[in-house]
């Protein structure tokens, strides 16, 4: 294995509307039940923002109005099994998580990406995460961000 290998940088968008429901997506090539938040591998040229804009237009369509309203400090680092870092140039992905609220949109999925999508209530989100196989530190580091954006919402209005 060729220990010099880098982590692919990522971005994920936690998209939710003024009630704090969740955006949930498919992807086309997940075969069981697992959806997933909205996410991107960045171009090396691009900044986390460019790539957020870029895929969102890209992948549920240029009509999608949203604001960023939180950088997330869940961030997290993964590794790949061993047999697939060694057919790889990269050993897995970094990954920034950011906030997103939508404001309006109509719905049209990029199907080679995404096969289907899903809103999912605040009441519900843990059980989806579970069911998703998100691990345990995912869920807590969810857990506690969302916290974070959901008082600093509540202290807005």
């Amino acid at each position: 294995m060729n220990t010099e290998q880098s982590y692919r940088a990522s971005i994920w968008a936690i998209i939710v509307d003024d009630d704090f429901n969740f955006l949930f997506v498919k992807l086309a090539m997940e075969k069981g039940k697992r959806y997933d938040f909205v996410k991107w591998w960045m171009k090396k040229w691009e900044t986390e923002l460019e790539t957020l804009k870029r895929e969102i237009k890209e992948e549920l369509w240029e009509g999608f109005v949203y604001e960023i309203i939180w950088k997330s400090s869940w961030y997290f680092i993964y590794d790949w099994w061993k047999e697939i870092q060694e057919k790889k140039w990269f050993r897995w992905q970094a990954r920034q998580n950011y906030w997103v609220k939508y404001v309006s949109w109509e719905i049209n999925l990029q199907r080679e990406e995404l096969s289907d999508y899903k809103w999912v209530s605040k009441e519900n989100i843990v059980a989806e995460l579970k069911n998703s196989n998100f691990s345990e530190i995912e869920i807590n580091r969810f857990l506690t961000d969302f916290e974070n954006i959901f008082k600093k919402s509540i202290t807005s209005l």
